[in-house]
C-alpha cells in the first residue's frame, strides 16, 4: 500500500485525531501493544494497528468487523475512499465517519476506508519506528553466555 500522497507534518503529528495529544496517545497505545505483540511471539503488526482503528470506529459510533476476504469494490468507491483518507489525516476521524455514513456507497466504503486507513497508519507507524523493539543489553549477554557455554561444552566433550 502506498500513500496517496506525502502528508504535511501537522497531518502526521495528529493522524486523524483531533488534538496531537490525542495522537501520542494513540501512539504510545500503539507502542505498548505492538511490543506486547511482539513479545508473545507474534507476527501481527498489520493487524494490531487495524484492531486499535476499528476500536477508534467504535467510538464514533460505527462498528467495523475484521474480515479475510475484503469485498471487490468499484473504482467510484476507491477513489472516495481515499479522498476520505486524506480528508481524515487533515481533519479527523469522526468527521470522515460523518462524511462517509451519507454516501451512496455506505457501508461499503466504510469496509474499504478501515482497509486503506490501516495501510497507511501501519505504514506511518513502521516509518516512525514504532514497530521495531531494540534488542536490551541483557539479551546480548545471554547470547554471548549461552554461545561461551556450548563452545565450552564442545571443547570438555572432545577433550
Amino acid at each position: 500500500m502506498v500513500l496517496s500522497r506525502e502528508r504535511a507534518p501537522r497531518e502526521q503529528e495528529t493522524l486523524v485525531f483531533e488534538t496531537p495529544e490525542q495522537a501520542e496517545a494513540w501512539r504510545s497505545q500503539a507502542l505498548e501493544k505492538l511490543t506486547q505483540e511482539r513479545s508473545q511471539g507474534g507476527r501481527r503488526q498489520r493487524e494490531v494497528v487495524g484492531e486499535m482503528l476499528a476500536d477508534e470506529f467504535a467510538k464514533e459510533g460505527e462498528g467495523v468487523e475484521m474480515i479475510r476476504q475484503p469485498w471487490e469494490h468499484t473504482p467510484a468507491e476507491h477513489a472516495e475512499v481515499q479522498e476520505l483518507v486524506d480528508r481524515a489525516f487533515a481533519s479527523d476521524l469522526g468527521a470522515v465517519i460523518r462524511e462517509a455514513r451519507a454516501s451512496k456507497h455506505y457501508p461499503r466504503n466504510l469496509d474499504l476506508f478501515h482497509d486503506v486507513l490501516t495501510g497507511e497508519m501501519y505504514q506511518l507507524v513502521v516509518k516512525e519506528g514504532l514497530s521495531k523493539q531494540p534488542v536490551g543489553r541483557w539479551i546480548t549477554v545471554v547470547l554471548i553466555l549461552v554461545i561461551l557455554t556450548v563452545v565450552g561444552l564442545f571443547m570438555v566433550w572432545w577433550i
